[in-house]
């Protein structure tokens, strides 16, 4: 049996930068808060919290102290209303979403319809609705993008959230294209690091007979990253912790693939391959 990583395990950039930030805000001695997850890994939000992390879902329910914004970014009015209150921010998100909401904004403000390519549930893409502020549509693919009502001397312009696919972002651009609007401005907001992450899993992938994605069920690269290596490998399973890895799905002689999300620690990465090793030598011991 073979087990080998993805080029692209473990933290990201931005990520790693978020639980930095956010633990040096926790070595102080003010009460510091987070408006839903800081990023969306379990196991990393409740190591914070047993650091003094409290996780909120309101920021009424802040009367002081500090509020970590998430690496997914948070919405100027809700930004406006904390600052207001005298509350400080420490502002961990992402510069590829920052990136996209400076965009988001401005093309609001020249006028353009703005479409974002995204989970409109996810909290990156409902900050950036909230930057674009007017004349703004989300989809999520070319199905969504092929419903809207978009008139010939529409001035439309598409972002993206930073973690989708290269491939269903140019599909929708495509469907809007053949709309013809008056003019279309494309503006590639999806993160480096998604894209070579998603490749990598790709490539590794169409090498292995089983592909092991850990991460976050509520994180949209993992989730990505679940799609792109189901559509090459035999077979592929998401976990997010090492005690999900199923034996039945090991057999001797097989390849196994590992991939990981974003908010993926290698600490997890590495607890994952330890267990499918010794599930492997379990059974080998049944057998002999």
């Amino acid at each position: 049996m073979s087990v080998k990583l993805a080029k692209k395990t473990g933290f990201c950039f931005g990520v790693k930068r978020a639980v930095r930030m956010a633990e040096e805000a926790l070595s102080g001695k003010r009460p510091i808060y987070s408006l839903g997850s800081i990023i969306h890994n379990r196991q990393v939000v409740e190591g914070l919290s047993k650091k003094g992390l409290k996780v909120i879902k309101d920021i009424n329910n802040i009367k002081k102290g500090v509020l970590v914004i998430s690496s997914h970014g948070l919405s100027p009015r809700k930004q406006s209303s904390i600052a207001r209150r005298g509350i400080d921010i420490i502002d961990t998100t992402c510069p590829f979403v920052l990136n996209a909401q400076r965009i988001a904004k401005r093309l609001s403000s020249e006028g353009y319809t703005v479409v974002i390519v995204g989970d409109g549930r996810h909290p990156e893409v409902k900050a950036l609705v909230d930057f674009a502020a007017r004349n703004v549509y989300v989809v999520k693919d070319r199905t969504e993008a092929r419903s809207l009502k978009l008139g010939r001397n529409d001035k439309v312009s598409i972002i993206s959230q930073t973690t989708q696919s290269k491939g269903n972002f140019s599909d929708v651009v495509k469907t809007l294209a053949e709309k013809g609007p008056k003019e279309l401005r494309v503006f590639n907001t999806i993160c480096e690091d998604a894209e070579s992450r998603q490749a990598a899993a790709k490539e590794l992938s169409a090498q292995m007979e089983l592909m092991i994605v850990i991460g976050g069920r509520n994180s949209a690269n993992t989730k990505r990253l679940l799609e792109v290596c189901s559509g090459v490998a035999k077979a592929a399973h998401l976990i997010e912790t090492e005690g999900e890895v199923d034996e039945d799905w090991i057999r001797p002689g097989m390849s196994i693939g590992i991939t990981s999300g974003a908010s993926t620690p290698d600490w997890m990465v590495k607890r994952v391959v330890k267990r499918i090793n010794s599930k492997f030598r379990k059974q080998k011991s049944k057998k002999s």
